[in-house]
């Protein structure tokens, strides 16, 4: 019975978005008051906060460290984030303090803005952990289910790049693709509004494993837009032409939407030692 309504939950949050709740919600949940409306958040202190997760979908992870003086200028905090037992991924944020932040259990606390993390869930049932750092203090917690993509035609969007693209060969067909290092970000000029569709692709070097995680940050106007985590594998239908060494991995995707004006957008790779393959595409809704 217990496997039943917990199939229900999850396939009832999938159609309909909205708020994932950890395992024994209650015992770790606060209320913060943002911009005048209420949200619930989860404290990860001294305990992991357990999720399970119906895929495939990609979930938006809210951070907020506590601060106890609003003289604080910005705070420094992370967590472990486990998806099915895998290798743990380390976040780390720096975030300014939120002066439109309140809570009502502890009114002489403050909090930071909320980064944004993306994880992409794979199909079936899946376990997430978020695991506290030691000796850290508190964070906040809210997950969510990302909104889906919008639909529409696609417009290819050339990027400002060190290196000339690099030509993808899929079932026959050649696609150009820029090369994204860390220490070689790409850029690209936007007027909004738009919807921006990041396609990309992990370069296996020979030495990596069949699946392999990689990290992209975007920034627009300097500012952090979120931090997308990718899990992948290799690809057994694409190559680079003239890199015979590497082999790209199976496609893995996220969308921006950007309000009006000018949008100077920054792509980077959090990964050293790695390369993946990056193309644009803006997306024109019907």
């Amino acid at each position: 019975m217990y496997k039943i309504l917990l199939s229900f939950v999850l396939i009832f949050t999938s159609v309909f978005g909205g708020v994932i709740k950890p395992e024994a919600a209650k015992q770790y949940r606060d209320i913060l008051i943002v911009s005048g409306n209420r949200s619930s958040y989860y404290t990860l202190k001294e305990q992991s906060l357990v999720y399970q997760v119906k895929g495939p979908q990609r979930i938006k992870i809210y951070s907020r460290a506590v601060m106890t003086s609003k003289n604080s200028k910005a705070k420094s905090y992370g967590f472990e984030i486990q998806l099915n037992g895998n290798q743990p991924l380390q976040v780390n944020h720096q975030q300014k303090m939120s002066k439109g932040v309140k809570a009502p259990q502890h009114p002489n606390h403050y909090f930071t803005k909320a980064a944004q993390d993306y994880i992409s869930i794979p199909a079936g049932v899946n376990e997430l952990i978020l695991r506290p750092k030691k000796r850290a203090g508190p964070v906040l917690i809210r997950v969510l289910e990302d909104m889906r993509p919008p639909k529409g035609s696609k417009t290819r969007v050339d990027v400002l790049s060190e290196g000339a693209p690099v030509k993808l060969l899929i079932n026959g067909r050649s696609l150009s693709y820029y090369t994204l290092r860390k220490d070689q970000p790409l850029f690209v000029t936007l007027d909004g509004p738009v919807n921006l569709e990041v396609t990309s692709r992990l370069g296996f070097d020979p030495q990596m494993g069949r699946e392999e995680d990689y990290r992209l940050q975007i920034l627009d106007n300097g500012k952090v837009v979120g931090t997308y985590y990718f899990s992948t594998a290799r690809s057994e239908e694409t190559t680079v032409a003239g890199l015979d060494s590497v082999v790209p991995g199976k496609w893995r995707s996220c969308d921006i939407k950007l309000g009006q004006g000018l949008h100077e957008i920054k792509l980077r790779l959090l990964d050293e030692d790695r390369q993946v393959f990056i193309k644009l595409n803006k997306i024109n809704e019907n």
